[in-house]
């Protein structure tokens, strides 16, 4: 798995392939075969090994913690793995791997939901809202930061050499905010989807709240 990561890191996710993990290993490519099936299966095994790494980062869910805070911590550290791990996040942000880590993610992730007071249909609509907009974004940015560094540069400066010279009349909207549009950063956009998410997840659950019966307590004999 040590020597996955580094060889998808260092040539990126199209280098990783058996045989060339069996050279970085100096081993034959028939002992690999003997430990995963396939790519595939290598790949899912990375899946639950940087599943792993992050739940020992994010650890447990201390009993006062609100649910909010529960979940900014577990976006915060994807957000943050993505960053260190670019090329294990491209191979890995879309994969369902069913193994114990990912079940354990699962339950924290569909736990803290729960404590929003949530219905379980929208406990489990906001769970997959959340990771699989907290994953596409973090893959987006992997992507980004493994762009050769001249192509980098280009999409970057796209705002300046492009959209800031367009034609005030044509597109009075853009180059009304084009300053603000290049300010914008890919993490603030990461958090601002969060945000949005948690801030709808507690105005579902205030809905729910509100629509429950109120429970009159029997009389006294």
């Amino acid at each position: 798995m040590n020597a996955a990561f580094q060889l998808a890191e260092r040539e990126g996710p199209a280098g990783l392939s058996m045989r060339r993990l069996a050279q970085e290993l100096e081993v034959d490519v028939s002992i690999l075969y003997r430990l995963f099936r396939d790519k595939d299966e290598l790949i899912l095994a990375l899946c639950e090994r940087t599943i792993e790494i992050e739940l020992d980062e994010i650890g447990a869910a201390p009993e006062q913690e609100a649910w909010q805070d529960t979940l900014r911590r577990i976006a915060d550290v994807t957000w943050a793995y993505q960053i260190r791990f670019p090329a294990i996040t491209l191979l890995s942000f879309a994969r369902t791997t069913g193994g114990p880590s990912e079940a354990r993610m699962v339950e924290l992730l569909l736990s803290a939901f729960e404590r929003a007071g949530l219905p379980p249909a929208q406990a489990v609509l906001f769970y997959r809202t959340f990771i699989d907009t907290a994953l596409g974004l973090c893959a987006h940015s992997a992507s980004l930061s493994t762009l050769a560094p001249e192509d980098r540069e280009k999409d970057d400066s796209a705002w300046t050499r492009v959209y800031s010279r367009l034609p005030e009349r044509q597109y009075p909207a853009t180059t009304k905010h084009i300053h603000d549009l290049t300010a914008v950063t890919q993490k603030a956009i990461y958090t601002s989807a969060i945000e949005a998410i948690l801030a709808a997840a507690e105005h579902a659950a205030a809905q729910h709240a509100n629509r429950l019966p109120l429970i009159t307590p029997p009389l006294a004999e």
